[in-house]
């Protein structure tokens, strides 16, 4: 008996970590590989330990693990298929949030185009335009004091590398001079 048992222990072992290693491994195929070995181990302690035991442990138990196995598989792809769809109702709420805020604020602005449309007078537009003239005229002296004092500092730091040189040539003159 326990020469059958250590035997049929390895045999089922080996079966069930092909099956396991295996790209084609499924809950069924693990669960009736499992179930076999088990049913095996039982059927083989049970009556008189026979190989007959040992065969119909592992066939009812690879039946049952099967099922048991099979049962999972379904339930696993049900779990991801909700979640496929949880996530394509979420992606579609975040777009349809997106056009939202979206139509939104082009209602706010239009309110805005309306509200000044109704309010704005002759001298409001020319108040505006006179701001607006007044704003890029301050803009652009600024960037043009801005252009002139990026060109201030690239010609000092130009003088400053003439220097640096010269100095290098003088000393070299001058080393050379004193015989060194």
């Amino acid at each position: 008996m326990y020469k059958a048992l250590l035997i049929s222990i390895p045999v089922c072992f080996a079966f069930l970590s092909s099956a396991c290693s295996s790209n084609s491994a499924t809950g069924q195929n693990i669960g009736a590989v499992t179930g076999a070995v088990l049913g095996a181990v039982i059927g083989s302690q049970l009556g008189d330990g026979s190989g007959l035991n040992m065969a119909a442990g592992a066939a009812i138990g690879g039946a049952l693990g099967g099922v048991a196995g099979n049962k999972y598989d379904q339930h696993k792809e049900e779990l991801e298929a909700a979640e496929a769809q949880r996530q394509y109702e979420y992606e579609q709420e975040v777009h349809a949030q997106a056009k939202l805020e979206e139509e939104i604020k082009m209602l706010e602005a239009q309110k805005v185009r309306d509200d000044i449309a109704r309010n704005a007078t002759a001298a409001d537009v020319s108040a505006a335009e006179r701001e607006a003239a007044r704003v890029e005229a301050e803009l652009a002296a600024k960037k043009q004091a801005y252009a002139e004092s990026q060109e201030r500092a690239r010609r000092i730091q130009e003088a400053q590398a003439r220097i640096s040189k010269a100095q290098q040539e003088l000393a070299e003159l001058e080393r050379l001079e004193n015989g060194g």
